[in-house]
Formats: C-alpha cells, structure tokens, sequence
C-alpha cells in the first residue's frame, strides 16, 4: 500500500503530523502490513512560529523536543530533494524525521550543503548534491496532506488515532479493489500539487 505525503520541513503542522504518521505506520508494518511511504515536497514561507509554548506542549505530547527558538529560518528546496535521493536507497523516512529534528530541535540551516551532507552521512545515504527531484509546490492549501490509496485525503497535523484508523480503512478497502486501482485526485490535492 502506498500512501504520498505533501510536506514542508519547515512546517510545525507538518512535522507533527509526520511524527504521528510515521508511530502509525510503525504500528502497520509491526502488525505485519506492507507500507510504501512516498513524500511530495511543498515549500512555504520560512518563518519563526508564534505560539511556541502551545506548540512545545503539543510536540512534547508527541515525543519530541522542539527548540523554537534555535529555528534558523531556511530554504527547504534543497532538503526536500535529498528525501528524494535518500528514497533511492529506502532511507526517506529516515531523512524526513532527521530533517525535522535538525530544523525544530537542533537549529540547523537546512539549506546549507555542509549540514545536508552531515545528514546524509548519519541516515546511510552517499552524499551527492541532490539535482535531480520535483519542485516544491509553492502555494495551495495547508500542509502536511496524507493522501491513501482509497483516496481519502487527510489534511493538517491531524490525529494518532486518525491515521491509524485510516491505515486499517484503507487495506480493508483495497481488498475489495481490482489490481491496480488508483483513486482520482481530489480537487484540494490538485491545488496542492499544481
């Protein structure tokens, strides 16, 4: 089963949801179902958030630590195609969390190709400057948008218990679908990918 997540490294929404996803699908894959996680780049505007005690109580309530005030506000281009090359080697998933914490915990310029290739280098992935990959979506709606292969699309950093009853919805619905099946974009996904 593959499900595509539209994201931006420098989006709290997006690393919270993406934290919550990825507990989800280790949940998935534990209980002995196959997942293939693929990431669609969107960039916003870099920016320090505003509320930073809700969202430190809303990231420590997910297991993370997020050091606002270390953010050193930065172009996600070039982080989102390294999760495209490390995806070559099966390790996006990893990259994405590292980003995350190198972005909102250790106040790294993630931008920069020194910090990217220390990344690389601690994820297993062989460090070439990343060329190759899409371009981040630019505008559109909120960011992170989980889209499984059903077609139902969730979006914002949305619930533990949300995600993972859409996990087992969405296998339960395959099943009952003919090989190769792909659901229709929805018209809030078309604005996000266009």
């Amino acid at each position: 089963m593959k499900v595509e997540i539209t994201h931006d490294i420098a989006c709290v929404r997006s690393a919270l949801g993406y934290a919550r996803f990825r507990r989800a699908a280790e949940e998935h894959r534990a209980g002995g179902g196959d997942l293939e996680v693929v990431f669609r780049p969107y960039a916003g505007r870099p920016q320090r958030p505003q509320s930073a005690d809700r969202i430190a109580r809303a990231a420590a309530a997910e297991g993370l630590v997020m050091r606002l005030d270390r953010i050193v506000p930065a172009d996600t281009f070039q982080a989102h195609r390294l999760i495209a090359l490390a995806a070559v080697y099966g390790e996006a998933e990893d990259m994405a969390a590292r980003l995350y914490r190198a972005y909102f915990t250790d106040g790294l310029d993630i931008a920069d190709a020194g910090v990217l290739r220390s990344l690389a280098s601690e994820t297993g992935v062989p460090w070439r400057w990343p060329r190759d990959g899409e371009r981040p979506v630019e505008r559109g709606p909120r960011v992170p948008v989980f889209r499984f292969p059903d077609g139902t699309v969730l979006v914002g950093a949305v619930s533990l218990a949300a995600l993972r009853n859409e996990l087992r919805q969405a296998v339960r619905t395959a099943a009952r679908l003919p090989a190769g099946w792909v659901a229709e974009r929805t018209e809030h996904e078309s604005a996000v990918r266009e």
